[in-house]
């Protein structure tokens, strides 16, 4: 709440593209307004703190910016964008975090050798509350052999000897570096939340403007959902035999054709980018392959880029 409370502040000192404070006063308008709403009050004020601080990103990149901009069949864009060249429309969405009681559990003593198995994979990982030393210990048992041989996808399930859960893993993706690494609490649950963006993908496409340029850039509480975006929009991360393996690894990796962008799908959208609102990790700026972009294209990437700091 600290930090809401100083990004507000920062409303009220517009930035030098902001003429006259007319963005950043409906922007503070907003956000009062949702906070003075009896339901629903914190979904919608996020959403505006969302939009607030793309905008201010934009506007500080010295953009201009219509705000809800008309498109086609009553619809509108969050923004309408102009810099530099570049003309084009911005739609937002917010994705919240995963619920989670309180902070991420620390990784248990008993399931640390695993992160020093040499094996590159990304490990979702989850355990029972009242799992003791034994059942921790079962769990490592369990969890070592699958992360040594098991293909991205597969899923492990342990159990005491009396059927109770102990805990359960998932390969989920390939990762950097040179051994396992484990994910747990909301970073685990963030996987869960490709289907949310992917409907959130959906509602940017309906509100494009035909025949221009438009951008979806979603915005995130942290950095925990870079995976969730990639994956929903690139699609699920599999194993291809079929391709040549990068040296020093067994398979190579490649996109399953359940994403937003797959099997040619949604034709009119070429650039989705990702930010943590609390600048918490770099934002990340997808163009649509294949081939180089139309230049109309290619400067408002060049904008986003700079405006988001993304790579």
């Amino acid at each position: 709440m600290q930090r809401l409370r100083k990004e507000i502040l920062a409303w009220m000192t517009p930035p030098a593209g902001d003429r006259g404070g007319r963005i950043a006063g409906r922007q503070i308008r907003r956000l009062v307004e949702a906070l003075e709403r009896p339901s629903g009050r914190e979904d919608v004020f996020l959403s505006s703190v969302a939009e607030a601080v793309l905008a201010r990103r934009l506007l500080e990149a010295g953009c201009r910016l219509d705000v809800e901009h008309p498109t086609a069949d009553g619809r509108h864009a969050d923004f309408r964008v102009r810099c530099d060249g570049a003309d084009f429309f911005v739609h937002v969405k917010r994705i919240a975090s995963p619920a989670a009681s309180g902070e991420a559990p620390a990784l248990p003593d008993a399931l640390v050798p695993v992160t020093r198995i040499a094996r590159p994979v990304s490990v979702t990982v989850r355990w029972a509350p009242a799992a003791g030393a034994a059942d921790l210990d079962a769990l490592r048992e369990a969890l070592e052999p699958f992360v040594r041989q098991a293909s991205v996808g597969d899923e492990l399930v342990a159990r005491r000897d009396d059927g109770t859960w102990i805990g359960s893993a998932r390969i989920a993706a390939p990762a950097a570096g040179t051994h396992a690494v484990l994910r747990t609490g909301a970073d685990a649950e963030w996987e869960s939340a490709v289907p949310r963006v992917q409907r959130l993908l959906r509602k940017a496409y309906v509100q494009f403007m035909p025949g221009a340029v438009n951008a979806v850039c979603i915005v995130s509480d942290g950095a925990g959902a870079l995976d969730a975006v990639e994956t929903a929009l690139l699609g699920t991360v599999v194993e291809r035999w079929d391709r040549f393996p990068p040296r020093g690894h067994r398979v190579a990796h490649g996109r399953a054709d359940d994403g937003f962008w797959s099997r040619g799908q949604y034709e009119m959208s070429d650039l989705v980018a990702w930010m943590p609102v609390d600048a918490a990790a770099p934002a990340r700026l997808w163009e649509r392959a294949p081939g180089p972009l139309r230049d109309a294209e290619r400067a408002a990437a060049d904008v986003l880029r700079r405006a988001l700091g993304a790579g």
